[in-house]
């Protein structure tokens, strides 16, 4: 759940993640159509699925289910769980062209994945495997994600990482922002973690912890919290005081992608400015 944010999707689903679904059941060896529409069919061939896995036969692709039905694809496999793949475009930025649906895990499939890997902050080795398609899986109307920091990220490949390390400061962590998310931060993350719940400890900083981590800042205030907020902007000093040239970069990016524009950074912005622009 703190890292990979796996999807439910049931019958009466019509996208993209349903045509993943159906050519991972095509993979697994159910005759089912791709048609991105999650109808009796779909739902008989996930049950027939979920029976041979041993698991509770609901027609529900929950966490379980997709764990058990996720085939690991990378450069050179060819079939329908590259297929699965494929079919989401992988578009990171405009102008790109979607993925051609060939079943043939080449350079560029390869590419996109590893890109899709860097803007969630995943580990990147260009394999679609159970973390990566924890984030596809995600790709439906609604929430989204918040995208992961990991013990061993820098600034350079995860936008997120000064934003991170300013943000435990915050919270009473002692640790240096740097942009190098190593021991020292790992271990903050895991002191946090341990303040929050018993269970799912780890060096990485995910969906559990992100709403716990961010403190709504605003005009007037200075600290840390602010400082993490200005690493996430373009063209700021991070001086940690959220003057009249941090709120208006504030209300900038929120005129653009959170309208209307009120200049207070709150759980809606945060989410905003640490997830993928276009994905």
């Amino acid at each position: 759940m703190n890292v990979k944010p796996w999807s439910t999707v049931r019958q009466g689903v019509d996208n993209s993640v349903v045509t993943g679904i159906q050519y991972l059941l095509r993979a697994r060896g159910h005759a089912v159509a791709a048609d991105g529409q999650f109808g009796p069919a779909t739902a008989a061939a996930v049950r027939a699925f979920q029976t041979g896995a041993g698991l509770t036969a609901d027609a529900v692709v929950g966490p379980q289910t997709w764990e058990a039905l996720v085939v690991t694809t990378h450069s050179g496999s060819t079939g329908d769980a590259v297929r699965a793949v494929q079919q989401f475009g992988l578009v990171s930025s405009p102008g790109l062209p979607p993925l051609v649906v060939d079943g043939s895990y080449g350079p560029l499939t390869a590419e996109r994945v590893s890109e899709l890997q860097r803007q969630w902050g995943l580990t990147i080795d260009g394999q679609a495997g159970p973390e990566t398609w924890s984030f596809l899986s995600t790709f439906l109307p609604g929430p989204r994600p918040w995208g992961l920091v990991k013990q061993g990220a820098r600034q350079a490949d995860n936008w997120r990482v000064l934003a991170a390390q300013y943000l435990l400061r915050a919270h009473g962590s002692g640790i240096v922002a740097d942009g190098v998310f190593g021991p020292a931060s790992g271990a903050a993350v895991e002191a946090f973690q341990r303040t929050l719940r018993a269970t799912e400890i780890s060096t990485t900083l995910g969906q559990l912890d992100w709403p716990r981590l961010i403190i709504t800042v605003r005009r007037g205030d200075h600290g840390d919290a602010v400082r993490a907020l200005q690493t996430l902007l373009t063209d700021l000093a991070v001086d940690g005081d959220f003057g009249p040239l941090t709120e208006t970069k504030v209300r900038d990016f929120q005129g653009v992608f959170l309208p209307p524009a009120d200049g207070i950074v709150g759980p809606i912005t945060w989410q905003a400015l640490t997830s993928p622009i276009f994905d």
